[in-house]
C-alpha cells in the first residue's frame, strides 16, 4: 500500500488548486473505522473494507484530495503472484480517488469532484459528504445511502508528526 498512497500523494501535489483561501480539512487523516446502521437497526462495518479498514486521506490547503482506504484484515496473497480471483477481491475491497474538493460550511458538506478512480465509471462525479470536524477528528457521512442503510459514518484521526 506505501506505492499506491505515494502515487495519490504526487497526484495532489501537481493537480494544482481548486479554490482560494486554505482548508480547515488540509493534512492527512488517517481511518479509523466505518459503520452502517441498517434499515432493521443493527450496525456493521463497511462491507468493501471490513471490520478492520486501512488508510488515509490527504487533503491539500488549496482544495485537492486523495483517498486510499482498503481492507487490513485481507488474507495475504499465498504466492507472489495473485490469481485472477485475488485481484478481483483487492479491488473490490479498495476504495481509490483523487478530486478538487470545496467545503460548504454552511450545509456543514464537503464537495468532491472526482478526477482520478480505480473505477473509470467515476471520474467525472460528483459527491457529497456531511462531515464534523471536532479538532482532530473528522467524521464523515456519505450520500445518497446505500439500500437498507439507514445511516453511516467514516471516523478519521488527523495525523500529527
Amino acid at each position: 500500500m506505501p506505492n499506491r498512497l505515494a502515487l495519490m500523494a504526487a497526484v495532489v501535489a501537481v493537480a494544482g488548486p481548486a479554490f482560494a483561501g486554505p482548508s480547515p480539512l488540509a493534512g492527512a487523516w488517517k481511518l479509523m473505522e466505518t459503520r452502517q446502521r441498517m434499515a432493521d437497526g443493527s450496525v456493521r462495518s463497511d462491507p468493501d473494507l471490513g471490520v478492520r479498514p486501512s488508510g488515509f486521506m490527504i487533503y491539500d490547503p488549496a482544495g485537492r484530495m486523495c483517498t486510499v482506504f482498503d481492507d487490513a484484515g485481507a488474507p495475504r496473497w499465498p504466492k507472489a503472484r495473485p490469481t485472477d480471483a485475488e485481484v478481483r477481491a483487492a479491488f473490490d475491497r479498495l476504495v481509490s480517488y483523487c478530486a478538487s474538493y470545496e467545503v460548504d460550511a454552511a450545509r456543514q458538506v464537503i464537495v468532491f469532484h472526482i478526477d482520478v478512480a480505480q473505477s473509470p465509471n467515476n471520474v467525472g462525479a460528483t459527491r457529497e459528504r456531511r462531515f464534523e470536524l471536532e479538532g482532530d477528528s473528522l467524521t464523515l457521512h456519505p450520500m445518497p445511502l446505500p439500500a437498507g442503510v439507514s445511516e453511516w459514518s467514516i471516523r478519521l484521526q488527523r495525523v500529527r508528526r
